[in-house]
């Protein structure tokens, strides 16, 4: 049986004979049958998502970074992805916890000493005392029945000159007329050893009233040191580790092939930037109970300003440090990033004990509180002794954001020149002369 041929009449190895002519409206047939195979999507949002051919607007994706493969990455989300895999792995390690339980067992002492320092006197005002309106018999006579020495002033102007001098540590002040009860002036905290003696209750005026008292400010003080030394170091110690592991690991070359340098490198200093926070949190936190503890919730409600100034200071402070050890870190050179390590340790160590090791230099205190490095301990020692007004705080907060992101651009750009930059083994970078040497001899 033969099947007729269907193919063009103007072709001449075709028999005209064998053509059939199909019927009319077969290729609409044709057409329907194709159509039954086919499904008509009427809404575009059961079409798949691997199957539209528009793209979605960056702005509609989530901000989590947990976002589909078939879309690409923006830069905050990619940031934000290393951002929390950076904080994630350093507040699971153990190097972390310890800081931590270093930190609370600190606080914890200095509200031993700061207790004790209040209770005993420590750092107590001299124990001399200016009597004003008596002469100097009248004084010596007044002494011995006291047991301390009393010196006579003409007026209340030179018992201040003596307070300021340290050559007194009270005034006696008084009422010429002897209508009103005495007063006793100091200089900036109670003289608790001249009050014991006078055994008599007698209002206390100040010359320079302080905000805390010097003997439980200074046990502060040295906690806050504590606490922005403490975060500072360990944080950047594992910023530093990470980014080695990294590199000898491989792993920088698979995250520079997904997530942008720069974004990369703000992701790590400003995830553990706000990790930093949970330090000062804490410390604050022990310190607070801690008062409340011991009844003393009138220092508590004192140490609230400088506490907050201390946080937002010392955030501002840890950005820079932690891009400072961003830069350190980038190097290619083993020598480089070790010189770069210690300078930036030093710089972070010097810079919080400066402030208390020149707490009495009123002058040097008002620059150290504007410097960056040193602000986090100075400003708020300022803030405790009542010689600062509240806008330094901002003054101070604002310097060190802008040395900081002035030190970030630099250890971003750093950090994009040498991210898949290798050194050769064990940091060394090869000889060309030795090759050829090599080759030579064989």
């Amino acid at each position: 049986m033969t099947d007729k041929k269907t193919n063009d009449p103007a072709d001449p190895g075709v028999d005209p004979d064998d053509i059939v002519n199909e019927p009319a409206g077969s290729d609409e047939e044709e057409g329907q049958d194709l159509a039954e195979d086919f499904v008509e999507i009427d809404e575009a949002d059961e079409t798949p998502e691997e199957l539209r051919e528009d793209t979605p607007d960056p702005a509609t994706l989530p901000a989590t970074g947990l976002v589909s493969e078939f879309h690409d990455l923006t830069a905050s989300q990619a940031a934000y992805l290393v951002s929390h895999r950076e904080t994630s792995s350093v507040s699971r390690s153990p190097l972390f916890y310890v800081s931590a339980l270093l930190l609370g067992v600190s606080v914890i002492a200095a509200l031993i000493v700061g207790f004790q320092r209040a209770g005993a006197g420590i750092g107590d005002a001299p124990e001399t005392l200016a009597v004003v309106g008596v002469d100097q018999e009248q004084a010596d006579g007044f002494g011995q029945q006291l047991g301390l020495p009393v010196v006579s002033v003409e007026d209340q102007e030179a018992g201040e000159e003596m307070l300021r001098s340290g050559e007194a540590g009270a005034v006696y002040v008084l009422d010429p007329t002897g209508m009103q009860q005495a007063s006793l002036l100091a200089l900036d905290r109670d003289p608790q050893s001249i009050l014991d003696v006078l055994n008599q209750p007698i209002p206390v005026d100040y010359l320079e009233p302080p905000a805390v008292a010097p003997a439980v400010s200074d046990p502060v003080a040295w906690g806050m040191a504590i606490v922005v030394a403490v975060g500072v170091l360990t944080l950047g110690a594992a910023l530093t580790q990470n980014l080695r592991t990294e590199k000898r690991n491989r792993l920088a070359e698979v995250i520079a092939a997904t997530i942008p340098a720069r974004a990369s490198a703000w992701g790590r200093v400003y995830g553990l930037t706000l990790l930093f926070l949970t330090f000062p949190v804490l410390a604050g936190a022990v310190l607070l109970v801690g008062l409340s503890i011991g009844q003393r919730t009138d220092l508590a409600v004192d140490l609230l300003p400088a506490l907050g100034w201390f946080a937002l200071i010392a955030l501002t402070t840890a950005f820079l440090l932690l891009a400072a050890h961003l830069w350190a870190a980038t190097s290619a050179s083993r020598r480089v990033r070790r010189v770069g390590y210690g300078a930036t340790v030093v710089l972070t160590v010097a810079g919080v004990l400066a402030p208390l090791v020149l707490r009495a230099e009123e002058t040097v205190m008002l620059w150290l509180s504007y410097a960056p490095l040193t602000s986090p301990v100075a400003m708020p020692m300022r803030y405790m002794a009542g010689q600062a007004e509240w806008w330094e705080g901002l003054v101070a907060a604002g310097v060190s954001a802008v040395v900081g992101f002035i030190v970030y651009w630099l250890a971003a750009s750093a950090y994009q020149r040498t991210l898949l930059r290798g050194a050769g083994r064990s940091g060394l970078k090869p000889n060309p002369r030795k090759r050829r040497s090599a080759k030579s001899q064989v």
